[in-house]
């Protein structure tokens, strides 16, 4: 990830981060961090050297700022060095799909399965009612314990993301491995394309695999492919196909 989206994930996870502001005798040599072109800063001005040596008093310390800025002023001939491309100068870059802004519902109980549901907050529809049968009729537990918390994405909201797939995806994942790492949950219900298409492995559609239940190795749990809550209280005929999907999860006990 380039050096701002870097900088706001540390942020939202609380690290407080350190930059130095001179150049020691002793110090690696630094390096310009990658910046995305649409956010790229304009060098700075020089800034006049300090009338006293840090560290040693032959020689004032050169600012890193000034070092990275020289870095920054010839970052063509830089990059082409080193990473060169055999393809004519004047081809366009691909364009990327960029995804719209979404939000799911994280549902947790004190049974051993997380249901994240794709979210329409406009809809007005008793999603709250439809997904507390659907938890009781998988097995007893303290309906009290049964809560919602909405999940937005992009989890940071930092102009440095484009709001690709793939920014969705790495997010979400690291955000999943973090709530699963209590080791509670064994199965995971997803619901809807948007809580789904990101969590499945790549080259894998929602509609493909629609009442599946799906390996996802890298959690070291399965899921199982469902229509979202609203798409269910649109269509009751899809219940039936998925109350068959969930019968090798059953018993569920907590």
């Amino acid at each position: 990830m380039n050096e701002y989206q870097r900088q706001a994930y540390l942020d939202a996870l609380g690290v407080e981060q350190y930059v130095p502001r001179w150049l020691l005798s002793v110090a690696p040599e630094p390096f310009a961090c990658e910046l995305p072109a649409e956010v790229a800063r304009e060098p700075r001005a020089e800034r006049p050297a300090p009338e006293k040596a840090v560290t040693a008093p032959a020689a004032a310390p050169t600012p890193v700022s000034e070092v990275l800025d020289g870095m920054r002023q010839e970052p063509s001939r830089r990059r082409t060095a080193e990473k060169p491309t055999s393809e004519p100068a004047s081809a366009a870059p691909e364009p990327v799909e960029r995804v719209r802004p979404f939000t799911l519902s994280i549902w947790r109980s004190p049974l051993p399965v997380l249901v994240l549901d794709a979210r329409e907050p406009r809809s007005a529809f008793p999603t709250d009612r439809l997904l507390r049968n659907l938890l009781n009729a998988l097995g007893p537990h303290d309906g009290q314990r049964v809560t919602e918390e909405v999940l937005p994405w992009p989890l940071v909201n930092n102009p440095a993301v484009k709001l690709t797939a793939e920014d969705a995806r790495a997010e979400l994942h690291t955000w999943l491995e973090a709530e699963l790492s209590n080791g509670s949950v064994r199965h995971i219900l997803l619901m809807g394309e948007n809580a789904a298409r990101y969590f499945l492995p790549e080259g894998q559609s929602y509609s493909e695999v629609l009442g599946q239940v799906q390996d996802l190795p890298r959690f070291n749990v399965s899921a199982l492919v469902a229509p979202s809550l609203i798409e269910l209280l649109r269509d009751p005929t899809r219940k039936r196909p998925l109350w068959q999907s969930l019968q090798p999860w059953l018993p569920m006990t907590s």
